[in-house]
């Protein structure tokens, strides 16, 4: 490749902003948008062959910035286009992150479209460090749809429990305590707890409620499994006994938001038990030793791969771990710090970001032992890196 048309692309819902330049920065045509949409597309790529014929081009290579799913389409199409194939086509989807840092190099630069364009084209021609070229990944992609979905409704749920605790404080103030020697259920979200909560509108009617019938009421929903259901029964009656009275104006809306929210939780949970079926037959289609790791099942393993992807896109072992977040960076201007006190390292997700996995669950922290047991299980390519 001794003449390759540079295309910097910048995205948006309903336009993409087009510049493009040869290898010594000279741009070849005045920039022009173009609808982000297929007719849209098509004619970038009627006007990208023009110029390609015209200039005695001998390859094409197309930056853009990843914003959301803007870019997905249009890449998926010119990867595709038989009138491109003919020509040596590389996509390069660019972290927004990687624009906005190279843009500093320039002085007194707007902030617009046709000069972000012009920044990822004139990006894409400095060339060091660039992302691995874009392709359809048939086997990693779907996974990642699924893991990330499992993330984005372990956050909701998440958060409609913290809700869930608000309303609760109001209903029976001494019902979650932090002492957890003294809550009436381990489990807030736990079977006989809910029932305790959907059942009975106010305090009054537990403590109304004879010791006996209480007991076998926690002892039924309990499913026979609470090692001494009086005793449960006990400390109901304490929260009910302890808690402040809530007006009787509130008790009716409180109690149904209560019940709602209970219900949207219990929703939540069968929607991630679903995913978690569906990742695991999506995990069964590839073939890898992550789930050989002690700790390491089928969905943390599927958010491993899914973010990190195959095989192709490592050449070397040192960028694999600093891919996945395994080989923290080390700043020289102040001293290591001992091994004894050397944090956990934290796995991430994103190479360019460097966000938490996003495996349907905390921040991923993980000892460097079972971190350096993943990176062994990831493949490199051996082949070297690509021209």
């Amino acid at each position: 490749m001794t003449n390759p048309l540079l295309v910097g692309v910048d995205v948006h819902r309903q336009s993409n902003t087009i510049a493009m330049m040869n290898s010594q920065g000279v741009e070849v045509t005045p920039r022009f948008r173009v609808a982000n949409n297929l007719p849209g597309t098509q004619e970038f790529v009627r006007q990208v062959t023009q110029i390609m014929a015209a200039g005695d081009f001998d390859a094409l290579a197309i930056a853009a910035e990843a914003t959301g799913w803007y870019w997905f389409h249009f890449f998926q199409t010119l990867s595709q286009d038989p009138d491109l194939q003919q020509w040596p086509l590389t996509l390069y989807p660019f972290n927004p992150r990687v624009t906005e840092g190279f843009k500093r190099a320039y002085i007194d630069l707007d902030k617009t479209d046709p000069s972000d364009a012009g920044v990822i084209a004139d990006r894409l021609r400095f060339g060091r460090d660039l992302p691995a070229p874009w392709q359809l990944d048939d086997t990693y992609l779907p996974l990642r749809f699924l893991t990330r979905y499992r993330y984005h409704l372990v956050h909701l749920l998440a958060r409609e429990k913290a809700y869930c605790l608000a309303i609760l404080y109001l209903k029976a103030s001494e019902y979650n305590l932090p002492d957890e020697e003294r809550r009436p259920f381990a489990n807030i979200f736990g079977a006989a707890s809910r029932a305790v909560l959907q059942e009975f509108a106010s305090l009054e009617e537990i403590a109304a409620l004879p010791f006996a019938e209480l007991v076998e009421f926690i002892d039924r929903h309990g499913k026979r499994r609470f090692a001494d259901p009086a005793e449960n029964a006990r400390k109901l009656r304490r929260v009910a006994a302890e808690s402040y009275r809530l007006p009787e104006a509130l008790r009716p809306p409180i109690q149904a938001i209560l019940g709602w929210s209970l219900q949207h939780i219990s929703f939540l949970e069968r929607q991630i038990k679903r995913l978690d079926t569906a990742i695991a037959a999506q995990m069964a289609t590839i073939p890898q030793t992550l789930e050989t790791i002690p700790g390491i099942g089928p969905v943390f393993a599927g958010g491993i791969l899914a973010e990190i992807g195959g095989p192709a896109r490592f050449h070397y072992q040192e960028h694999k771990k600093a891919s996945s977040g395994a080989r923290p960076s080390r700043p020289t201007s102040r001293p290591t710090r001992p091994a004894s006190r050397a944090p956990a390292i934290t796995t991430c997700a994103t190479t360019s970001a460097k966000r938490p996995m996003r495996f349907g669950c905390a921040t991923a922290s993980m000892p460097p032992t079972t971190t350096a047991s993943i990176t062994r299980c990831i493949p490199i390519n051996t082949s070297g890196p690509s021209s």
